[in-house]
C-alpha cells in the first residue's frame, strides 16, 4: 500500500529502535517501523484527504517541480526512514520511484550506503542545484532518497 502524502506523520510508532554502536562505518539507521499501528483515529477530513487529487513536490529552495505524491514508494518497510551519515547528521528522508526535477551527479558507490545492495549517487534539484538527497540502485531497481525537509508540498 503506498500512502498519499506520506511525509506526513504518520500512525506508525518506531518501537523497534536500531542504533549502530559500530562507530566505524556506515550510516546509522535511526528508526524502522515496527509494523505495530497506533489506533484508527481517522477524521473526516482525513478520509476528504485521502481522496483529493495528486499533488506536485517542489523544491523548498526554488519552488521547480522535483516528484509527485504517486511517485512514492517504501523499501525496508516504509517510505519514511531516518538515517544518520557518518559526520553525525540526521536525515529524514522519503522514497519515491521517480523524481523528473532532480539531476543525478557522482559516480555510483556503496560506501556508507543506507540500503544494503544499493549504490547512491547525489539527487540534485535540477531548477537550482540543491541537494535535495540521493538516487540508489541496485541492478534495475532504483529509487530516489530525498531529504523531507528540502520539499515542499504544492497547494
Amino acid at each position: 500500500m503506498v500512502r498519499r502524502r506520506p511525509w506526513r506523520f504518520s500512525s506508525w510508532y518506531p518501537f523497534d529502535m536500531l542504533i549502530s554502536a559500530d562507530t566505524a562505518g556506515g550510516p546509522y539507521l535511526l528508526f524502522k517501523p515496527s509494523g505495530r499501528r497506533a489506533p484508527d483515529r481517522r477524521t473526516d477530513a482525513d478520509v476528504e484527504e485521502d481522496e483529493s487529487p495528486e499533488r506536485s513536490i517542489r523544491c523548498r529552495a526554488c519552488g521547480s517541480e522535483v516528484t509527485a505524491s504517486r511517485y512514492s514508494t517504501e523499501r525496508a518497510g516504509g517510505h519514511r526512514h531516518a538515517f544518520f551519515n557518518p559526520h553525525g547528521l540526521l536525515f529524514e528522508i522519503g522514497l519515491f520511484s521517480q523524481a523528473p526535477g532532480c539531476l543525478v551527479a557522482g559516480r555510483p558507490t556503496d560506501e556508507f550506503t543506507w540500503f544494503p545492495g544499493y549504490l547512491w549517487r547525489h539527487a540534485l534539484c535540477a531548477g537550482c542545484g540543491a541537494h535535495l538527497g540521493w538516487r540508489f540502485d541496485s541492478g534495475d531497481d532504483g529509487f530516489f532518497g530525498l531529504v523531507l525537509n528540502r520539499l515542499v508540498e504544492e497547494l
